[in-house]
C-alpha cells in the first residue's frame, strides 16, 4: 500500500513539473510568434507611411518648373502673385496635399495656396527653416515639424528654383500627416511619436503630445531564441511593442501587439498538459490488463513462426539473390543465389550488416534507406543500381530491390505486433554484370560517333568560313565597281577641263571658269569617299539624352525647300510627350535625313507624293518614315541594310547610306525594319530604347 502511495505522488510531482515546463514553452513560442507578427506589421506600416509621403515629392518640383512662378520670382507684382496664388491653390486641390507655397531667394511668401483663407500667411519668414535651407543650398528640402501648441504635425518638402544658375525661390508643399497617417492599416496599435518621444499620432487611446514613457509601463524580456522583447502595460491591457525609427523623417514608428493570445495558450497548453499526464496515468493502470492478453498469443506466436518457416523456404529456392533484413539492417536470411552472388558461406553473412556487403555513398537513397528501414513513412525500393562487395574483396554492379514484408493472416499479423517481430524486409539481388559490359560496349559506340560528328562539324564550320570570307571579296568588288564607276568619270571630266585650260592659258577669264568646274568635280568626288569614311566611323564613347522630336524637326529642315519644290504632302505624327533617347544629335539626325532623302528619291517619278513620319511610345521609342514611291523589290528586301546593295541606278550612289543607318542604330541599342508601306512605297520602322524622366534627370 505504501508503494503504491509513494509511486502515485511521484507521478503527481512528475506531473506538476512537465505543466509548469509546458506553460513556459508554451508562453515563450506564442510571444516569439507575437513578435514575428509585430515585425511584419512594422514593415508594412513604414512602408505605407513612404508611399504616402512619396506620392507628393513631385509636387515641388512640378511647381518650380512654372513659367509664372519663375516670372514672379524674377519680378514680383501683385497680379502675378494672385495668379500664382490661384495656381497653387488648384494644384493643391489636385493633388490633396495640405498646402502650398512660394518662397523667394530670402525666405519670404511670394504666393500661397490657402491665400482666401491665410492673409497673414504672406507676412511670415521662412528662412530659418530647414527646408529652406535645404533648398537654397541646391538640395531637395524635407523638414518633419510638430507644433504642440496648434497639435498639428505636418512634414514639408521643397524644392529649389532657378535662374540660369542663379537661386531666386524655392516651392515648399506641406503635408498634414494626421489625414495621411490614418489610412495606414494595422491589426495592431500604430504609435507615431518624435525622436524625444513625444506622441503625435496613435490609432489606440493614448493621449496625443505627451511622453509616450508616462502612459505605460514597458519591461523587457529574453526569449528562449535570443530575442529581447518589449512588453507595454497599462490597466488591464499588456501589448508585445516593435519599434524602429526613422532618421531622414525624425520620426519612430511603434507597433503594439495584444498579448491575449498568450493567456490563451497558457491557459489551454496547461489543460493539455496535465489532461496527457493523466492519460499515461490511466495507460499505467490498463498496462497489466495487457500482459494478461499476452498469454492468449502464445498458439498466434507458433503460426506466425511456422509462415516464416513457410517464407525461407520459398525465397531458399528463388533464382534471384534474396534477403531478409530486421529493421535495423542485420541480415537474417540468405538464400543460395545470394550466397554464390557474394561468394560466401551462409555464417559470413547472418548478422551482417547489410550496408558491409554494398559499396555506396553515405548520401546515396540506399545508404539513407538501410539506415532507417523502421520509418513509418518507408516506401519500397525498386530496381537501384548499385556495386556489390564480394568475400574475395571483389566489385560486381548490382540491381537492388526492398520491399516490407507483412503477414498475410489477420491473426498472424496480431501476434507478430505483439511480439515486436513483424518487421521484416525482403531484399532482392539481381547481378547485372552482363548487362554492365553491353552498356559500356554501347557507349565506347557512341563516342567513336560523337568523335565523328565533331570531326565533320568542324569540316562544315571550315567550309562555312570559306563561304564568308567568299561574301567579303564579292562586296569588296562591288564596292570597288561602284566606286571606280563614281570616280571615272569626275576624272574623265578633269583632264578633259585641264587640256582646255593649258589652251586658254592666255585667255585668264575662261580659264578661271574651267578650274571652277574642276573645283566642283573634286567636291563631287570628296563626297562619294565621305560615305566610305561615315560607314568606319566609330561610335562615341559619351551619350547623352536627346529630345527624339526636336532630331526629327531640325532633320525636316534640311529639305523644306526640296519639298516645296517637289510639292511633297508631309504629314508629321507626333507624341504629345516629350520623348528621350540614350545618344548624339549628329549621328540621329543623319540616320533621319537618310531615310527622308531615300525617301524623296523614291517618289521622284510619282505623280502624287506623300511622305508621313510617326512618332509614338510603347516599350520602346517607335519612328515610322512612310513615302509613296516605287517600293522596295522583294529580292532586296534582305539585303537591304548591307554595304553596297542599292535599288538605285548606277552612278547615284554607292549602296552605303542604309549600311551607314544600319550601324548607328546598333551603337544606339537601336534597330530597324523595312516593310511595305499603305501609302505604296516603302515603310522603315526604328525602334529605339526610351529614356525615363528619372534617367533624363540622372544624366544632367
Amino acid at each position: 500500500m505504501i508503494q503504491r502511495l509513494l509511486i502515485a505522488l511521484i507521478f503527481l510531482v512528475f506531473t506538476l513539473l512537465f505543466t509548469w515546463q509546458v506553460v513556459n514553452v508554451t508562453r515563450d513560442w506564442t510571444l516569439q510568434n507575437i513578435h514575428k507578427q509585430g515585425s511584419d506589421e512594422l514593415l508594412e506600416v513604414i512602408t505605407e507611411l513612404r508611399a504616402g509621403l512619396d506620392q507628393y515629392r513631385y509636387l515641388p518640383f512640378l511647381i518650380s518648373q512654372n513659367r509664372d512662378v519663375k516670372a514672379l520670382l524674377a519680378l514680383p507684382t501683385y497680379e502675378k502673385s494672385a495668379d500664382v496664388s490661384l495656381y497653387l491653390e488648384q494644384t493643391n486641390l489636385v493633388a490633396g496635399s495640405s498646402s502650398l507655397f512660394l518662397l523667394n531667394s530670402e525666405g519670404r511668401a511670394l504666393a500661397y495656396s490657402h491665400w482666401r483663407d491665410e492673409n497673414t500667411f504672406i507676412e511670415r519668414s521662412h528662412d530659418t527653416q530647414k527646408y529652406f535651407k535645404q533648398a537654397k543650398n541646391g538640395h531637395r528640402g524635407r523638414q518633419f515639424s510638430l507644433n504642440i501648441e496648434t497639435q498639428r504635425p505636418a512634414y514639408f518638402l521643397s524644392s529649389p528654383i532657378y535662374d540660369g544658375s542663379r537661386f531666386i525661390g524655392a516651392a515648399v508643399v506641406r503635408i498634414e500627416l494626421q489625414s495621411m497617417v490614418k489610412k495606414v492599416r494595422s491589426t495592431g496599435t500604430v504609435l507615431l511619436s518624435d525622436f524625444d518621444g513625444t506622441l503625435f499620432f496613435s490609432t489606440g487611446a493614448f493621449a496625443r503630445f505627451e511622453k509616450l514613457k508616462t502612459q505605460a509601463l514597458i519591461s523587457k524580456q529574453m526569449l528562449s531564441n535570443g530575442v529581447t522583447t518589449t512588453l507595454w502595460a497599462r490597466d488591464k491591457d499588456n501589448w508585445l511593442s516593435r519599434s524602429v525609427a526613422l532618421d531622414d523623417l525624425a520620426w519612430e514608428v511603434t507597433v503594439l501587439n495584444s498579448t491575449e493570445a498568450v493567456q490563451k495558450n497558457v491557459r489551454n497548453a496547461s489543460l493539455f498538459a496535465f489532461g496527457g499526464c493523466f492519460a499515461i496515468g490511466l495507460l499505467g493502470l490498463l498496462f497489466r490488463e495487457r500482459q494478461l492478453k499476452l498469454r492468449s498469443q502464445n498458439e498466434t506466436r507458433l503460426a506466425l513462426a511456422r509462415n516464416e518457416a513457410q517464407q525461407k523456404a520459398i525465397i531458399n529456392h528463388a533464382q534471384v539473390g534474396l534477403l531478409l533484413v530486421s529493421p535495423d539492417g542485420v541480415i537474417t536470411f540468405a538464400n543460395s543465389t545470394a550466397l554464390k552472388q557474394f561468394s560466401v558461406s551462409i555464417g559470413l553473412i547472418i548478422d551482417r550488416k547489410m550496408s558491409d556487403l554494398l559499396i555506396c555513398d553515405d548520401n546515396t537513397p540506399l545508404a539513407r534507406m538501410l539506415g532507417r528501414l523502421d520509418w513509418d513513412g518507408f516506401s519500397p525500393l525498386v530496381g537501384y543500381e548499385s556495386v556489390g562487395l564480394r568475400g574475395d574483396q571483389t566489385e560486381f554492379p548490382l540491381m537492388i530491390s526492398i520491399r516490407k514484408m507483412e503477414p498475410v493472416n489477420a491473426s498472424l499479423r496480431s501476434a507478430a505486433i505483439e511480439r515486436k517481430t513483424h518487421k521484416q524486409y525482403l531484399v532482392t539481388i539481381i547481378d547485372i554484370s552482363r548487362r554492365k559490359g553491353l552498356e559500356l560496349a554501347l557507349k565506347r559506340a557512341n563516342e567513336s560517333l560523337e568523335s565523328k560528328v565533331e570531326q565533320r562539324t568542324k569540316e562544315l564550320r571550315d567550309a562555312q568560313d570559306e563561304l564568308v570570307q567568299a561574301g567579303k571579296m564579292a562586296a569588296l568588288g562591288r564596292m570597288s565597281t561602284a566606286v571606280v564607276h563614281e570616280l571615272n568619270q569626275p576624272l574623265t571630266a578633269m583632264r578633259n577641263y585641264v587640256a582646255i585650260c593649258r589652251q586658254l592659258l592666255d585667255q585668264p577669264e575662261m580659264m578661271s571658269e574651267n578650274l571652277s568646274e574642276v573645283d566642283s568635280l573634286t567636291q563631287h568626288m570628296a563626297a562619294i569617299t565621305s560615305q566610305l569614311k561615315t560607314y568606319a566611323y566609330k561610335k562615341p564613347e559619351a551619350k547623352v539624352p536627346i529630345s527624339v522630336q526636336m532630331v526629327i524637326e531640325h532633320s525636316l529642315l534640311l529639305f523644306k525647300q526640296r519639298i516645296q519644290d517637289e510639292g511633297v504632302e508631309l504629314i508629321t505624327c507626333m507624341d504629345d510627350q516629350t520623348l528621350y533617347v540614350l545618344g548624339d544629335n549628329a549621328r540621329l539626325e543623319q540616320v533621319i535625313v537618310n531615310l527622308v532623302k531615300n525617301a524623296l528619291d523614291a517618289m521622284a517619278s510619282s505623280a502624287h507624293k506623300n511622305l508621313q513620319i510617326e512618332l509614338s511610345v510603347k516599350d520602346k521609342v517607335i519612328i515610322s518614315v512612310n513615302d509613296s514611291g516605287e517600293g522596295i523589290d522583294e529580292a532586296l528586301m534582305d539585303s537591304l541594310f548591307d554595304p553596297f546593295v542599292t535599288s538605285k541606278q548606277m552612278g547615284d550612289g554607292l549602296g552605303l547610306g542604309l549600311a551607314i543607318v544600319k550601324s548607328i542604330l546598333r551603337d544606339l541599342n537601336g534597330d530597324i525594319q523595312v516593310s511595305h508601306s499603305a501609302l505604296g512605297g516603302a515603310c522603315f520602322t526604328i525602334h529605339l530604347p526610351v529614356l525615363s524622366e528619372e534617367e533624363v534627370n540622372s544624366h544632367e
